[in-house]
C-alpha cells in the first residue's frame, strides 16, 4: 500500500516536471528567434558580414561605410577579371578557347555613396521579424552587396571583338588571280564566328550584376556566298582591249589580253577540290590588236575631213560661233565614244558667256542668247560626214541656211536637238576648230590606215517657193514699200554619202540622209493707198522666186538661195534655251 502510494508519488512528480521542460525549451527557442530581431531592431550599423565587391563593411556606421568605400572601391575592379569561353561546336574542339576581359580595361566603377546606401540597406526591410531573419542570415552565411555598377559600352564592344579576332574561324570567300597563263581559284569554305551582340550583352549583364564567374557561348557556322565556275567565267572573262589615249594623262596606255578557258572544265575541278583550297584552270590568252607602240606611232597622224564655212551677222553672233568653236576644240573622243554638242557647249546663257543675236523662234526673228552656234554644229557635221564617222543625232534646221551645202547642216537647241556623232575608229580621234578672219573650220585627226575618203552628194526632190504678201502700213509714207521678211523657198533634199578607196574608186553610195526645210512667205510692207501721178504699179519693186534644180548637185555645189535674215544669217534652232521649232 505505502509502495503504491510512493509510485503514484514519483508519477505526479514526473508529469510536474514534463510542463516546465516544454517552457524552457521554447522560452530557449523564443530566445533564439528574438535576439536576432532584438539586434536587427537596435542595429545602428551596417548588419554584420556584410562586403561590398570584397570589401568588408559589416559593423560600420553610415559615415564610416562610406569612408571607406570612397577610399577603396575605385581599387576594387582593377585586377580583376571575367572570364569568357568559346566553345568550338561545329568547327571541332580545336576551335575556341578561354579568353579574359579585364574589369579595368572597360572603365568598370561604382558611386560608393550609391553602394554605403545599398550595405545599409541590406536586409533591412522595417519589419521586426523579416529583420530579424535577414541579420541572422548575415551572422551565419555573410552577405555581399552588388553595387550599381557603370562601363564604358565602347570598351566592351571592343573587347568582344578582340575575343572574336582571335576565336573566329574566318570564312573563306571564292576568289580569283590570274598569273601568267593561269587562273588560280581558291573554293569557298564555312566560317565558325563569334555571335558579338549576344556575347557583349552576356558580359554587360555580368558586370553589372558583378557576377565573375564567368560568361559563355558558341562559335556559329557562316556560310560563304555560293560561286559557279560559270559566275567567275563571266567575271574574269574579257576581250582583248586595245591601247587607249589617256586624255587626262596625255599620253598612251596599254591595253589588256585577253581571257578565255572552259567553264565547265572549271567546274569540275572546282566541285573535287577541298573547301578553302586552291585549284588551277589553264587560260587561253589573246593580245590586243593595237599595241601602245603602234597606237602611239599613228595617233594623230592623219587629216581624216575638214570643212570651212563663211560666218556673217552681227558681232554678237560672231562672238558666239568664236566661243562655240573654243569650247569644241581640242576635244578627244577614244574608240566607241560619243561626242554630244548640247553636253560640249552647255546651256547658251549669259553667266555661261554668250551674247544676244538673232535666231528663229515659231518661225520668226528673235534675239536669243547663244545665236548662231549652229553654224559650227554644222560645219563640225560635214566634217565629220567627211571622216567617215557615225552620226548618232542631227535634225536639218526649219529654213535652209546658206552657208552650207543642201541637206549637210545640223541643227542644236538647249533642251531640244541635238548633234551627236561616235569615233567609230580603232583609233582616237581630235577635233580642231577654230573661228579666225570671218571663217569656221572644223578638221578632225586620227588614223587612216585604209586610205579610204569621202564625198558628200545631194538631190534636191522638191522645192516649195515662197510668196510674196503685202501688207498695209500706215506709218509708212504713201507709195512707199519697205520688206519686213524676208522669204525662204523650202526645200527637200536627199544626201548621200560616198566612200572612195585610196585609188580613187568608189566604194560606196549610200543615203545619209533626208531633209525638209519649211518654206517662209515675203512680207512686204506697203504705205497707205493714195492718188498716184504714176501707172498702175509705178515706184513697186518685183519679187522674184529663185529658180532650183530638181536634183544633183556636189557637196561643192553653190546654193540657189542666200543665207537666212542678213542680221543672223543662222538657224532656227540657235536659242539659249527657249521652245523652237525644227523642220520635221
Amino acid at each position: 500500500m505505502q509502495k503504491e502510494t510512493e509510485q503514484k508519488a514519483v508519477g505526479t512528480a514526473e508529469r510536474g516536471r514534463k510542463p516546465i521542460a516544454a517552457v524552457a525549451v521554447a522560452a530557449a527557442i523564443a530566445v533564439v528567434l528574438l535576439t536576432p530581431c532584438v539586434l536587427a531592431a537596435a542595429s545602428q550599423t551596417v548588419y554584420p558580414r556584410t562586403s561590398v565587391a570584397g570589401i568588408a563593411v559589416g559593423g560600420m556606421s553610415r559615415s564610416e561605410a562610406l569612408d571607406t568605400l570612397e577610399r577603396e572601391l575605385p581599387h576594387a575592379y582593377a585586377d580583376k577579371r571575367l572570364p569568357v569561353t568559346v566553345a568550338g561546336g561545329e568547327a571541332g574542339e580545336e576551335a575556341g578557347g578561354i579568353y579574359e576581359i579585364a574589369l579595368g580595361e572597360i572603365g568598370v566603377s561604382a558611386d560608393a555613396q550609391q553602394a554605403a546606401e545599398a550595405a545599409w540597406s541590406a536586409g533591412r526591410s522595417g519589419n521586426f521579424f523579416t529583420s530579424g531573419v535577414a541579420y541572422a542570415q548575415g551572422l551565419l552565411l555573410g552577405r555581399t552587396v552588388a553595387p550599381a555598377l557603370t562601363f564604358d559600352e565602347a570598351a566592351v564592344e571592343s573587347e568582344v571583338g578582340r575575343i572574336a579576332a582571335a576565336a573566329d574561324v574566318p570564312v573563306t570567300e571564292c576568289s580569283w588571280r590570274i598569273d601568267g597563263e593561269n587562273l588560280y581559284v581558291t573554293k569557298p569554305k564555312s566560317g565558325y564566328l563569334v555571335d558579338q551582340g549576344s556575347l557583349i550583352e552576356a558580359v554587360e549583364a555580368a558586370v553589372s550584376e558583378y557576377d565573375l564567374s564567368g560568361v559563355s557561348c558558341t562559335l556559329e557556322e557562316k556560310v560563304p556566298v555560293s560561286v559557279s565556275m560559270k559566275e567567275v567565267y563571266n567575271d574574269a572573262h574579257r576581250e582583248a582591249s586595245n591601247a587607249y589615249y589617256d586624255k587626262a594623262a596625255g599620253t598612251v596606255k596599254d591595253g589588256e589580253s585577253g581571257v578565255d578557258f572552259d567553264a565547265e572544265q572549271a567546274q569540275a575541278q572546282m566541285d573535287e577540290a577541298a573547301p578553302g583550297k586552291e585549284f588551277t584552270v589553264p587560260v587561253i590568252l589573246t593580245e590586243p590588236n593595237i599595241s601602245k607602240e603602234e597606237m602611239s606611232r599613228y595617233l594623230f597622224r592623219d587629216q581624216l575631213g575638214s570643212c570651212t564655212t563663211n560666218v556673217s551677222g552681227s558681232s554678237n553672233r560672231k562672238y558666239n560661233v568664236s566661243l562655240a568653236a573654243k569650247s569644241c576644240n581640242g576635244v578627244v573622243l577614244n574608240p566607241g565614244e560619243t561626242f554630244s554638242y548640247n553636253d560640249t557647249l552647255g546651256q547658251r546663257t549669259a553667266a555661261n558667256g554668250y551674247r544676244t543675236a538673232g535666231a528663229y523662234v515659231g518661225g520668226k526673228t528673235v534675239e536669243e542668247y547663244g545665236g548662231g552656234i549652229c553654224q559650227i554644229s554644222s560645219t563640225l557635221y560635214l566634217a565629220v560626214l567627211r571622216s567617215n564617222l557615225e552620226i548618232v543625232s542631227r535634225t536639218n534646221h526649219m529654213f535652209y541656211p546658206g552657208y552650207i551645202p543642201y541637206g549637210m547642216d545640223a541643227t542644236v537647241s538647249w533642251g531640244g536637238p541635238d548633234f551627236k556623232f561616235r569615233n567609230n575608229t580603232d583609233y582616237p580621234i581630235k577635233l580642231s576648230v577654230t573661228y579666225s578672219g570671218g571663217k569656221a573650220t572644223c578638221t578632225i585627226y586620227g588614223t587612216n590606215l585604209t586610205g579610204q575618203s569621202v564625198k558628200m552628194e545631194y538631190d534636191i526632190l522638191s522645192s516649195t517657193p515662197y510668196e510674196t504678201v503685202e501688207k498695209e502700213d500706215k506709218s509708212l509714207a504713201p507709195g512707199t514699200r519697205k520688206q519686213e521678211q524676208n522669204g525662204y523657198t523650202g526645200y527637200k533634199v536627199a544626201t548621200y554619202r560616198c566612200v572612195y578607196d585610196k585609188n580613187g574608186k568608189l566604194v560606196s553610195r549610200t543615203l545619209e540622209a533626208n531633209s525638209t526645210y519649211k518654206s517662209r512667205n515675203q512680207i512686204i510692207l506697203v504705205g497707205s493707198a493714195q492718188e498716184s501721178a504714176g501707172g498702175e504699179g509705178e515706184g513697186q519693186e518685183t519679187e522674184t522666186t529663185p529658180s532650183v534644180p530638181e536634183s544633183g548637185g556636189g557637196e561643192n555645189a553653190v546654193p540657189e538661195t542666200p543665207a537666212p535674215d542678213d542680221t543672223t544669217g543662222q538657224t532656227p534652232t540657235e536659242d539659249g534655251g527657249g521652245t523652237t521649232d525644227s523642220a520635221p
